[in-house]
This record gives C-alpha cells, sequence and structure tokens, in this order.
C-alpha cells in the first residue's frame, strides 16, 4: 500500500514551490524601469491575471516580464545576451559566483506560460497623459478653456512571416497575387497626449481592420471624455467619426478634404463660419426607415437630407505657405472643422496654429519604431499570443521613456518646469538603457541627473519632404527644396457661398 508523505513535508497547492535559485532571482532589477514599475506592482499584475507560478524556477513570472520589457530596451540582440545582461548584476548577490544564464528556449517557454494579459494589464495602469493643466504644453486656450490636446493617429508593424501569423491577422500585404509583401502586418491606433507624447489609450488588429473600427474600440475603452480637444487627419473627417467622438464629451479639430462643400449658415468676425456636417449615408438611412415605420413620407436621400440631419460645426479655410530658407515656396489649403464654437476663446488663427500639435503623433510614432525598435522591423514572436505580448511591451517600454521625459522637465531642481518637448527622447532612452546593469535604487535619479545635464531642445521651423528616402522622387525633391529652416504664413480665407 502506498504511504502518505508526513503533514511537515505536504506543499499547499496555494502555495508555489521555491527553487534554491529564488532568492536570488527576486533580486534581479532592470535599472531605472523598475522604480517606474516596481516589483510590488508586477506581483500584483501578476496575480490579478491569474499567472502565479506553483514552482520558481530562474525565469518566474516577475522576472520574465522584465525579461519581456528587457527585449526592447536592446531590440538588436538575442534572448541569450539579453539574459546575460540582466542575470550579471545578481553575482554579487551570490557571491560573486558566476550564475547559470538560461537558454533562449528557456525564455521562450518562459513567455509562454506569462501570457499576454499581464503585459496588458500593466499598459493599462500605466496609460495616461501624466501631465497637469499646469505643466506647460499641456493643454490650450489658456485658462478659459484648457482643453487637454490630443492627438489620434494609426500605423502598421510587420510581424514574422508564419501560418499561425497568416491566420491571425491575414496575409502579408502586396501589389499584387503575383508581387506578395514580405511579412503580415498589424494596425495600430493610439490617442496620445500631444504635451507629453504619452499614451493615453490603444487599440490594434490586423492590417485588414480599419482605422474607423480601431477608433470604435478606443471610444467604446472609455478614454476620451469631456475637457480632451481630439486632432486628427482628413481619415477621420467623416460624419461617423466625427459623431462617435463627440459622443464623448470631448471637443475636436479635424482636417476635412480642401474641396469639400460644406453649407455657410453664419459667418464669425475671425473669417470662420457656422455649418452642418452632413449625416453618413447610413444614418440617413435609418432615419428614412423610422419615417417608414411611423407612416410618414421619408425624406430623400440627398444631400439636403443629409444636411439637415446632419450635426453642426465650426470651419475654417486657411492657406498655409512655406517660406524654406533655400529652395522654392509652396502653399497648401487646409479646411478644418471643429466642435469649438466660440471664436473669442478658439480664434480661427489660434485653432490653425494648434493644429500642427498633431504632428506629435507622427513624432511619437518615430520614436516608437526608429529610436525605441531600432533595426528590429519586424517581432520575435512567432505566434498570435507572443505578438500581443511583444506589442503590449513596446508600449509599456515606450509610455516609461515618456512618463521619465514628463517628469525630467517638471521636477528640475535647477529650474521651472519646461515643455517635454525640449527633453530628447534619444538622450532618455540611452540613459535608461544604461541603468539596467545598475541595478541600484537611485538609477532613476542618476537618468534624471543626465537628461538635466543634456543641452535642451529647440523647436525651429522646419520643411521636410514627404517622399520616401532613396526613392527618385525624394531626390528631386530636395534638389527643389532642401532640408532648412522655414516660416509658415497662415492667411484665412473668408467664406464664399451661403448654401449646401
Amino acid at each position: 500500500m502506498p504511504t502518505h508523505a508526513p503533514a511537515a513535508e505536504s506543499v499547499s497547492a496555494s502555495q508555489p514551490r521555491v527553487s534554491r535559485y529564488a532568492p536570488v532571482a527576486g533580486q534581479l532589477t532592470l535599472g531605472a524601469v523598475t522604480e517606474i514599475v516596481p516589483p510590488a506592482l508586477i506581483d500584483e499584475v501578476i496575480a490579478r491575471c491569474g499567472r502565479r507560478e506553483r514552482r520558481i524556477r530562474m525565469l518566474p513570472a516577475r522576472v520574465t516580464l522584465y525579461l519581456v520589457l528587457g527585449l526592447w530596451l536592446y531590440p538588436g540582440v538575442g534572448y541569450r545576451e539579453v539574459l546575460r545582461m540582466l542575470f550579471e548584476q545578481l553575482r554579487h548577490c551570490s557571491g560573486g559566483r558566476r550564475l547559470r544564464v538560461p537558454s533562449a528556449s528557456a525564455a521562450v517557454q518562459a513567455r509562454r506560460r506569462l501570457g499576454r494579459e499581464p503585459l496588458k494589464c500593466l499598459f493599462l495602469l500605466l496609460r495616461g497623459a501624466h501631465c497637469g493643466p499646469e505643466d506647460p504644453g499641456a493643454t490650450a486656450f489658456g485658462h478659459d478653456l484648457a482643453l487637454l490636446t490630443t492627438a489620434v493617429d494609426g500605423t502598421t508593424l510587420d510581424v514574422p512571416d508564419t501560418m499561425s501569423n497568416r491566420a491571425a491577422f491575414g496575409p502579408a500585404p502586396g501589389r499584387s497575387s503575383k508581387d506578395p509583401g514580405r511579412c503580415p502586418q498589424i494596425r495600430v491606433l493610439t490617442l496620445i497626449a500631444c504635451g507629453t507624447r504619452a499614451i493615453l489609450d490603444a487599440a490594434w488588429g490586423g492590417r485588414s481592420t480599419s482605422e474607423g473600427a480601431l477608433l470604435r474600440k478606443l471610444v467604446h475603452g472609455g478614454c476620451l471624455r469631456a475637457g480632451m480637444l481630439v486632432m486628427a487627419d482628413r481619415y477621420f473627417s467623416g460624419s461617423a467619426h466625427v459623431a462617435a467622438v463627440r459622443a464623448t464629451g470631448a471637443d475636436l479639430i479635424i482636417r476635412a478634404i480642401a474641396n469639400r462643400r460644406l453649407p455657410v449658415l453664419r459667418r464669425l468676425p475671425d473669417g470662420s463660419y457656422l455649418s452642418h456636417l452632413p449625416a453618413a449615408n447610413q444614418m440617413t438611412l435609418d432615419l428614412i426607415a423610422r419615417a417608414r415605420a411611423k407612416g410618414v413620407r421619408p425624406q430623400r436621400c440627398g444631400v439636403r437630407a443629409r444636411q439637415d440631419a446632419g450635426m453642426p460645426i465650426r470651419v475654417i479655410q486657411a492657406d498655409i505657405t512655406v517660406v524654406p530658407e533655400y529652395g522654392e515656396s509652396r502653399s497648401e489649403s487646409y479646411l478644418l472643422i471643429t466642435t469649438l464654437f466660440d471664436h473669442v476663446t478658439a480664434p480661427a488663427l489660434q485653432i490653425v496654429k494648434l493644429y500642427a500639435e498633431r504632428w506629435e503623433a507622427e513624432t511619437g510614432y518615430a520614436d516608437l519604431k526608429i529610436h525605441l525598435s531600432g533595426m528590429r522591423n519586424v517581432l520575435r514572436s512567432t505566434e498570435p499570443d507572443g505578438v500581443a505580448q511583444e506589442l503590449y511591451a513596446l508600449l509599456i517600454v515606450y509610455q516609461i521613456v515618456q512618463i521619465i521625459r514628463a517628469r525630467a522637465a517638471r521636477e528640475n531642481p535647477d529650474a521651472a518646469p519646461v515643455d517635454p518637448d525640449r527633453i530628447s527622447f534619444t538622450i532618455t532612452l540611452r540613459a535608461l538603457v544604461r541603468s539596467v546593469g545598475r541595478g541600484t535604487p537611485p538609477a532613476l535619479l542618476e537618468v534624471f541627473h543626465e537628461i538635466w545635464s543634456s543641452p535642451r531642445l529647440e523647436r525651429r521651423g522646419r520643411t521636410k519632404t514627404r517622399e520616401r528616402k532613396g526613392t527618385l522622387a525624394y531626390a528631386r525633391a530636395i534638389s527643389r527644396t532642401p532640408l532648412s529652416r522655414a516660416e509658415y504664413k497662415i492667411t484665412i480665407q473668408a467664406p464664399q457661398t451661403t448654401g449646401p
């Protein structure tokens, strides 16, 4: 007959079995990152997501999560090298004895055990503007409105070309069936705070998922609220997108197609005018269906019917002339629609100037895809769950850098708070990476001192071609207008017509 183990040696199923490596592995840190996301927060997230392990090895859940974040601090190297840099700091904890570094396959298995949920939960805890209404560059229109300026925009990221990724995200995009693309892609849409470039929320899906569908995810996520000013490009100028954002209470400034016809209902002294944004066709069809259900003769599905079913907006027409230091000048017409109706507190000229802040979203994607990702243009993970985990880790590391930038701009003891735009992303990132090997409590303070001792950036008006680098079109554009400083002249155009 089998004998039962003594009660003193029995192990409760709710308590993990601790290995002899646990005391050492528990002291592993990620430099200044650990001070932004401390071990207690990591353990809380892991427990909340039900990923607490039953046996603590050299790569427990907490260490694995730090490893996933560390992979984006060292994007150009493999698992083994990142593990070696992390475990090197533990030599003094083990009496100078060199510890066995886990293998790459062990890291992959640990990532699978961890899953995506803890990374997603941690991102949800870190998201936000991380600035106050009194911080420089955070809000617009002074104390009268003090709207938090935000921008929404999308981008794509390449994932490894595997069968599981193709099934989850679609095939690699290409020009034709005979010219397939290199890698499948995912589409990411973020809402950022223009003052700090921190992410307020993000939504993503396969490349076939439209930015409009991702915008609806953001709206349903509750990140938009009253007191925000959302800026977006022409893709979001449709009435369905505008209505979705406006229903949250947030105000907006969106660029529309320059030749779009909008009725002039009332002219304002600053050159702008009040109008109606026509309802979408589907919205009009819904109104027709309701009318028929009530036995009323439905309206015609034309421009005037859509105008009547539309929403009130304010329209600003402006010509922006770029005068470069060298090369040719050029002009471009802008048609902006907004829900800021008071021309006294929000003049037309100020709205046009403010719209340039939308490019902070483009700058944020440059930080994320160029400076942070480095030469790794394709994610590592060959499975959809790993892709999600890796994407959330990328957003978390990006957010941590922006949090440090915002705090450095606000907490400099030798100067008044400055606009975070003057704090370099790359200097902050490099100082953060160097802090990983230190593993000491004042690592974040050393990062701050390195930032404060570096020259502050100065934003200058400049012109840059939108052509892709390395192409013939880019070479021709550079020959016409070399990269140089530029001045911008804004001219508000008065409306010419009064009807739809």
